[in-house]
């Protein structure tokens, strides 16, 4: 049985940018090819939260999340999410 506190599910990749991380997860066999691109521009906007100029994180973590309900409900939560 694995272990859901330290199983290896949280092993994470070693990764210097964003764009491997995000390649390690869209690329996985049990994502839905849909959902993995949602999911993936979803941990870039994670990713960014906080550092790019002229933008409050919080607009990245909005646009994350609307990412994120496309993934896992097929639709938008609404256009300006996008």
């Amino acid at each position: 049985m694995t272990d859901k506190i330290s199983g290896n599910h949280y092993d994470f990749p070693k990764v210097s940018e964003t764009i491997e991380l995000i390649e390690d997860v869209v690329t996985r066999e049990n994502l839905p090819r849909r959902a993995a691109y949602s999911i993936g521009n979803a941990l870039k906007y994670i990713c960014r939260a906080g550092k790019k100029p002229g933008e409050e994180w919080m607009d990245d973590i909005r646009k994350a999340e609307n990412y994120l309900h496309r993934a896992t409900h097929g639709e938008w939560v609404g256009k300006e999410g996008r």
